[in-house]
């Protein structure tokens, strides 16, 4: 029978049991101390990165663990950005699948794991790993908390898996609404970028720079973090630039409209959206932009109208940096915008189309014009010429009859007389035709001498003021110019005789700036310019001259505040001169 224990080693048992008691009762305090502190920081809605960084750093404490990490389940995954390790928050990039590693293993089973005791596990028992799951309140999983011992330290116990799950339950209505609070900054941020796409939808932007606007605002509303486009062309599909880092980089490519000539190429072909969450394997990577920029995944959607006609494509890459997958979801959102965009594009180069065109018929009414001006010139120099100098030749032959008519036949003189009037009147005439189609004076003295004389015609026709200015006119104006601003003013005074019922006009030419400036004012009863009726036509023909030689045409009309009509010519180089010259020639009628 054994002795009863001594009184001192019955007082180092109750001591040591003193010392067992005092001690877990400090751990009790600690936790205690922790539970507060997780209350207090879940109180402060904090956002996700920040809530899973504290939970980290206090479990890692209280645990003793050399690592620990807390996740969040993110497209049926569960996602670490961060690690405590040693005292210290570390970045890392890891990404679970179901069942793939613990945190997987918890995922799929919503239950703790400690050590290896995973069902069908042959591993030995290795209690330096501990993971529990966060769960809501519907038993749907939000993150996973994970920690790790050194093998040679104390393993982890089932008092610890209690006191974690006690953690994770206090803690899981603060991360579930960090993740809906980032959600909900996920979405403004979203939709200000589609409002911002949507506006510009509207603008008459270029193709190319349309489909770019479209690779940013819908790779910041899926989370990518890099995407190129391309348009399609006679040549095949072409892109240029590669969107990373909120910037455009260099970067060119070319595909052929082949099912097999990458992801371009097969979204043309088949005209649906093709997505790869391994973009190194897959069979359609472009192995230069695959090694140039580390694209993980991939989603390409072609850009189609609605014809169903190709116009090119919008390809995503890297979805919350390569660490979270496309889905089929994000394929359907890209082809609404896609499709929004595809109506832009069409008008956008239904524009650049009708801008050829319009191009083209200004180049063709100029090149008409061009002839018009050479044919009036040489039927002006012909009538001057020919026709000319055949009336003279006339008018001395009847000048030489008259004086072979013998004075006892008056009758007969008094009508040599009387067609030799009439040669005199066609001949004025002719001069004033040959003048009006083309005035030799302005190929030979230039447009200020010709204007001159043309306002002077016209002053002899109407009980008008005219004042005449210029300015700078130091050396002659190319011909086209020459002729486009003789026309303009001879234009713009023929209407002033016909509508205008003035009685001042004030014509003013300058050069300035490699410009030439050309106002014709009026003070008479003026029109409404959205009511042209009869000066329509005059106007228009005006416009189109100007344009014609890149200039802009400008009328200021109100009813009975006269009228303003502007030119702006530019000049090719070396055409205007350097020293500002005024002159003025001022034109009256006789008072």
């Amino acid at each position: 029978m054994s002795e009863p224990p001594s009184a001192q080693e019955q007082f180092n048992h109750l001591h040591r049991e003193n010392e067992r008691l005092r001690r877990e009762n400090q751990d009790l305090v600690r936790q205690m101390a922790l539970l507060r502190t997780v209350a207090r920081t879940i109180v402060d809605e904090p956002n996700r990165v920040e809530l899973t960084r504290q939970l980290a750093e206090h479990l890692a404490e209280l645990l003793k663990a050399e690592q620990v990490m807390v996740g969040t389940v993110a497209n049926d995954a569960v996602v670490f950005d961060q690690v405590a390790q040693n005292g210290r928050i570390q970045p890392v990039n890891l990404r679970f699948q179901p069942g793939e590693g613990v945190a997987g293993w918890v995922l799929i089973y919503k239950r703790p794991y400690l050590g290896s005791n995973t069902p069908g596990s042959a591993a030995p028992l290795d209690r330096s790993v501990l993971a529990v799951p966060i769960l809501n309140h519907q038993g749907f999983a939000l993150g996973v908390i994970e920690a790790h011992r050194p093998h040679h330290s104390l393993p982890f116990t089932e008092k610890d898996v209690t006191l974690v799950q006690t953690i994770a339950l206090q803690s899981a209505p603060g991360l579930e609404r960090a993740q809906l609070f980032d959600q909900m900054e996920r979405w403004i941020t979203s939709f200000e970028s589609l409002l911002t796409f949507s506006a510009s939808l509207n603008k008459r932007l270029e193709p190319a720079a349309l489909t770019r606007q479209l690779v940013e605002h819908a790779a910041g509303f899926l989370g990518a973090d890099a995407g190129i486009t391309g348009l399609v062309t006679e040549t095949g599909i072409v892109t240029q630039g590669y969107w990373r880092a909120g910037g455009w980089h260099e970067f060119e490519a070319h595909w052929s409209p082949l099912e097999e000539a990458g992801t371009p190429g097969w979204v043309f072909i088949n005209q649906c959206p093709y997505l790869t969450n391994d973009y190194g394997s897959d069979k359609l990577a472009h192995r230069d932009m695959l090694a140039a920029f580390g694209v993980k995944n991939a989603l390409c959607v072609p850009i189609m109208d609605a014809r169903e006609e190709v116009l090119g494509f919008v390809e995503l890459h890297n979805k919350g940096g390569g660490r979270e997958p496309f889905t089929w979801s994000d394929a359907n959102f890209l082809e609404s915008l896609t499709n929004s965009s595809a109506i832009a594009i069409y008008n956008a180069r239904l524009l650049e189309e009708l801008k050829i065109q319009r191009g083209q018929m200004q180049a063709l009414a100029a090149q008409h014009l061009t002839l018009l001006e050479e044919e009036r010139r040489r039927i002006a120099r012909e009538l001057h010429d020919e026709a000319g100098q055949a009336l003279i030749g006339i008018k001395f032959g009847l000048q030489v009859l008259a004086r072979k008519i013998p004075p006892e036949i008056p009758s007969l003189r008094e009508e040599v007389d009387r067609l030799r009037r009439q040669v005199n009147e066609a001949t004025t005439r002719l001069k004033e035709i040959a003048q009006t189609l083309r005035p030799p004076i302005l190929d030979e003295l230039g447009l200020e001498v010709a204007l001159n004389r043309c306002i002077s015609d016209f002053q002899e026709r109407a009980d008008l003021l005219f004042h005449f200015e210029t300015g700078n006119l130091t050396r002659r104006l190319p011909q086209e110019v020459e002729t486009v601003c003789y026309r303009l003013v001879q234009e713009a005074l023929t209407n002033v005789l016909r509508h205008a019922q003035a009685r001042q006009v004030w014509i003013n030419l300058t050069t300035a700036d490699r410009q030439v400036h050309l106002s014709v004012r009026d003070d008479g009863r003026g029109f409404d310019p959205k009511e042209i009726s009869q000066t329509g036509l005059g106007l228009l023909g005006m416009r189109e001259r100007v344009i014609m030689v890149a200039g802009t045409f400008t009328v200021e009309a109100t009813p009975g505040g006269g009228t303003t009509i502007i030119a702006t010519i530019p000049l090719p180089p070396d055409t205007s001169g350097a020293d500002v010259k005024e002159r003025s020639s001022v034109g009256s009628r006789e008072e």
